[in-house]
């Protein structure tokens, strides 16, 4: 036991007291209201007592303007839980989006009774009188049939492996959980992509009408995104624990392709997200194969210099010095990334080959925002000139315009004859569309080669192509300085 006198508060700014912020996602983890202002529909990030932040996706959303009072509406299946007038106090532009925080006027948040009109508008959207409301009728009908269609599905495999696994537990035996897997795999990979490409079919008219797209995306989430959080990477890349998506241990969960989960049907579920995100891991064997590439020719008499915006984990340096790390040739790599895991993990992963290499190899992390980087305020104007630079899960996130401008600064950092690779969704009939934006809430700009050679407009001496990766769904912009 302590004595008064041993008692610490605490220091710095942390001794102005503020109310505690709940995450939305842990608030709400079925499924997170929205904040209605005006016009707009907004994503509900966090709340406090007397305030809250939300965040908006697009550019053509009716932003109100710092220090404006607006009228609020928190909504939780299109029907309201909270009201209020609320203050801008402060808005924030990020690279995957605005983040909008408004004080109350004239109300606060009584968070028990906040939770309780959440659970009865969860269970009003589910009684046949909710049927009438007008969010509701947004969501076309055979979309409404398509979402059966792929909850039968998927229930069909859960109810075979969980009936058989009941027999085998009555009998006092087990069920070979990855045999029945195994035996499940091939066929639900392939029914799932015929209902893939059908999704894709019937969201894409629906990306210019905001409402329509709302109200879909919310019944989506509701039908369809608790089923497929059964699989580990549905759950992460919906609940965004570091709070944005793509996170790097996503990214690692694609690159490992392992069976995660405890039971068939966890692994299944896993395993159909595996099969959404396979590109990400053939771009990445892209980039690898430039890499060495780059390496064998300008890493003889000086390091070959070679820098990666977004780097995450940098899993195909990883690849790259296991396999060649004994060459010879000599490199330094430069990784920029906004999460500072992300660059222990891929530092803590490359050392042992770069203690290795007697010198000829290192590796540097940058710990800079993305948003700074964006503005040109710090960070890339310190690095020397680079032989190959790559972002190929940024500019997803970003308008044209901002990608254009990105484009012609990582080109700028080039020497004569570098090359300047990135990446981006491809347009495509099987695009990652319809499962990542309605499914996991995974909102990116998807665009086909002309959009991207566009971007290399006006650069001096620049020759440009596109190419895309193995599957079709990544769409990869070169450009080379002459």
């Amino acid at each position: 036991m302590l004595a008064y006198e041993e008692l610490k508060g605490s220091t710095g700014q942390k001794i102005r007291f503020r109310p505690p912020r709940y995450d939305a996602r842990k608030m709400f983890p079925g499924m997170a209201p929205r904040v209605r202002v005006r016009s707009t529909a907004y994503r509900l990030h966090d709340i406090s007592l007397g305030g809250l932040a939300v965040l908006s996706k697009s550019s053509g959303d009716d932003i109100p303007e710092i220090g404006e009072t607006v009228p609020l509406s928190i909504q939780q299946s299109g029907l309201p839980i909270f009201e209020s007038s609320a203050r801008v106090c402060r808005a924030e532009n990020t690279v995957f989006g605005s983040k909008i925080a408004f004080n109350f006027v004239d109300r606060y948040v009584e968070f028990d009774k906040l939770l309780t009109r959440n659970t009865q508008a969860q269970i009003a959207a589910r009684s046949p009188a909710f049927a009438g409301q007008e969010a509701s009728q947004l969501v076309p009908v055979e979309y409404r049939a398509f979402c059966a269609d792929v909850l039968r599905l998927l229930r069909s495999y859960r109810m075979v492996l969980e009936s058989n696994s009941a027999v085998a537990s009555e009998m006092r035996r087990g069920l070979d959980q990855i045999e029945a897997f195994e035996t499940c795999e091939p066929r639900i990979i392939q029914q799932w992509r015929t209902l893939w490409r059908t999704g894709n079919e019937l969201t894409l008219p629906l990306i210019n009408d905001r409402d329509a797209r709302e109200a879909t995306k919310e019944f989506t989430e509701l039908v369809l995104t608790p089923e497929l959080r059964k699989g580990a990477i549905w759950d992460r890349s919906y609940a965004k624990p570091l709070g944005y998506p793509g996170d790097f241990e996503i990214m690692n969960q694609v690159y490992d392709w392992e069976r995660l989960g405890g039971d068939a049907y966890e692994m299944l579920m896993h395993r159909v997200g595996l099969e959404v995100a396979e590109c990400i891991r053939t771009r990445m064997e892209v980039v690898r194969t430039h890499i060495a590439d780059i390496v064998r020719e300008r890493g003889h008499e000086r390091p070959a210099r070679i820098a990666s915006l977004g780097s995450g984990p940098a899993r195909e340096i990883e690849a790259y010095l296991s396999s060649h790390v004994s060459s010879g040739n000599r490199a330094e790599f430069s990784l920029i990334d906004q999460e500072e895991a992300a660059l222990l993990y891929a530092h803590e992963k490359t050392y042992p080959y770069v203690i290795g290499a007697d010198g000829r190899i290192r590796v540097q992390g940058y710990n800079l925002s993305f948003t700074d980087v964006l503005r040109g305020t710090e960070g890339l104007a310190g690095l020397p000139p680079q032989d190959l630079v790559y972002s190929v899960g940024l500019l997803d996130y970003l308008t044209d315009h901002r990608a254009k401008a990105l484009v012609k600064r990582l080109y700028d950092l080039l020497l004569p004859g570098g090359l300047l690779i990135i990446g981006n969704m491809n347009e495509c009939p099987l695009s990652n569309y319809w499962p990542m934006e309605y499914i996991a809430d995974w909102s990116l700009q998807y665009r086909d080669d002309a959009c991207m050679i566009a971007w290399a407009d006006g650069l001096a001496g620049a020759k440009a192509w596109t190419e895309t990766e193995r599957t079709g769904r990544v769409r990869m912009l070169f450009v080379r300085k002459s």
